[in-house]
């Protein structure tokens, strides 16, 4: 998730969990959250979406090639964001969408850093040791960042523990620093 999401889309999202509970849909509303974020997930498409020109026929007939299982409520949805000029909240409430659906499975994601690509099989090993030290499943998502040098940095929500190269080698120095005074 980069940059920074506007909390409107968590209140539209922490709205749909609850309908989706509510009717036993959770798959079925996922689907269409995945849809919404297809259709919001550039600026452009959001402005065509919302153009003076766009009947509410032509934008329900859209909505419906996206997302081909669509309910009569989920379309609902789409259209009050559209008229009340939110579509581009889009992609907000698809992200707050799948970490509360995340927390309703007892799901974790952790993004983990590293200074090289991870193989398939070391990453199945970090899920497994971070499954085991939170208690959760964890699944991880990876980033390739050279300049770490070595090691890992690994976030889970808002726990942060940085295992880096340079985050070891720039303690080292300070020591070094302290210990030549």
């Amino acid at each position: 998730m980069a940059g920074t999401r506007d909390v409107a889309g968590r209140r539209y999202a922490s709205a749909v969990l609850e309908i989706a509970r509510q009717q036993g849909a959770l798959d079925s509303w996922t689907e269409a959250i995945e849809g919404l974020e297809s259709l919001t997930s550039q600026p452009a498409f959001v402005a065509a979406l919302q153009a003076d020109g766009m009947t509410d026929e032509k934008f329900q007939t859209i909505v419906r090639r996206v997302v081909p299982n669509i309910t009569p409520a989920q379309v609902n949805l789409f259209r009050l964001l559209r008229r009340k000029s939110r579509l581009g909240l889009g992609p907000d409430i698809a992200s707050f969408f799948r970490e509360l659906m995340d927390a309703e499975r007892g799901i974790a994601r952790a993004t983990v850093t590293s200074a090289v690509e991870l193989d398939p099989e070391r990453q199945a090993q970090l899920e497994r040791r971070l499954t085991e030290q939170t208690g959760h499943q964890v699944t991880v998502e990876t980033k390739v960042d050279p300049s770490i040098l070595g090691g890992l940095i690994v976030r889970i929500g808002d726990r942060l523990v940085d295992g880096s190269t340079r985050t070891r080698l720039r303690a080292l120095r300070s020591q070094l620093e302290r210990a030549a005074l």
